[in-house]
């Protein structure tokens, strides 16, 4: 079976701003300085459609769509900013994208910690309309992107506290587990595969691996350099590589995260890091490139770096497996 390449682009941002700051907002170099929420577009349309263009070229045949504040929901068009996408156009473009070959994902991101997308709504975590809200998004856009083949619940470092916030709301391990839960329910309707960030299972992996189902898959991050076992004969430090290697012994489906974040090197050391550690299995579903960067001129040419890169990865890949 084809290996999924994967290219994560962000059609929103604000998942990583501070929602309460949404009227004091002063620009873009006070965004940068503070993370202050901006209720204007982020994306420019003409740097997304560079970048897209260039995908399949670089081997890619999947993109994951972070779609947060950048879609006027109908459901919810509170939540949107302005000149968000509409839904025509955005599903003119998931036709285009599936004409060149690429295979759209879509994203909400459901961490307590990455919800500034979500407004008012973020604060209402556990409460009857906060799950009314979800599963309206949650069929929205699964309508949208035609009840895809997955659909990436974010998920990703809850266990941060955000001090910029007026209110820092962070879920418990119970609470975290049923909102997966009820996140999987509104799947399950469309007959679509969850997707998540693994990293809760640094902190708890007791917990996680008796209480994450299989039917999830998994996404470990690891942006540095791949670096030896440690004395105790574990990967140690931040990065997410003894998650990988938890994720594989507990046979969980994985796309790992590979990015040239913090070292260009990356994509290529997490595929040899996958055959070293005999992890290149049908367990693999592929990999997932992440350039963490907005959709902006600003960033174009970051974009197109780990694009760039993605191709030859994997023709290293498939040099190795030629059946792929």
């Amino acid at each position: 079976m084809e290996k999924i390449w994967s290219y994560f682009i962000q059609l929103g941002h604000n998942m990583w701003r501070d929602e309460w700051s949404r009227v004091e907002f002063n620009g873009p170099a006070q965004t940068q300085v503070t993370g202050r929420y901006k209720p204007e577009m982020y994306t420019d349309r003409a740097v997304w459609r560079q970048v897209i263009d260039f995908l399949p070229e670089s081997g890619f045949n999947m993109v994951v769509i972070d779609i947060g504040e950048g879609l006027l929901y109908e459901s919810h068009p509170e939540l949107s900013v302005k000149g968000a996408w509409t839904r025509e156009e955005l599903c003119r473009e998931l036709a285009r994208m599936r004409a060149m070959g690429l295979e759209p994902i879509p994203k909400l991101n459901f961490s307590a910690y990455h919800d500034a997308w979500l407004g008012e709504y973020s604060r209402m975590l556990g409460t009857q309309r906060y799950y009314e809200v979800v599963a309206d998004l949650i069929d929205e856009v699964c309508d949208i992107f035609d009840d895809p083949r997955f659909f990436h619940l974010g998920l990703d470092e809850e266990y941060i506290p955000d001090h910029r916030k007026g209110v820092t709301v962070i879920r418990c391990a119970d609470l975290w587990y049923h909102d997966l839960y009820f996140y999987m329910k509104c799947l399950e309707k469309h007959n679509v595969r969850p997707w998540v960030w693994s990293d809760p299972n640094r902190r708890t992996k007791d917990t996680y691996f008796k209480r994450m189902p299989h039917e999830c898959i998994q996404s470990e991050a690891h942006y540095e350099r791949v670096t030896p076992r440690d004395e105790n004969g574990v990967f140690s430090g931040a990065g997410g590589l003894q998650g990988m290697v938890d994720l594989a012994r507990h046979g969980y489906d994985q796309i790992p995260c590979v990015s040239t974040w913090a070292c260009h090197q990356n994509i290529a050391q997490i595929i040899q890091f996958f055959e070293d550690e005999g992890m290149a299995d049908e367990h693999l579903l592929g990999f997932l490139t992440a350039p963490w960067h907005p959709t902006d001129r600003e960033g174009l040419y970051t974009l197109l770096n780990d694009a760039h890169r993605n191709k030859y990865a994997r023709r290293m890949f498939e040099s190795l497996h030629p059946e792929e």
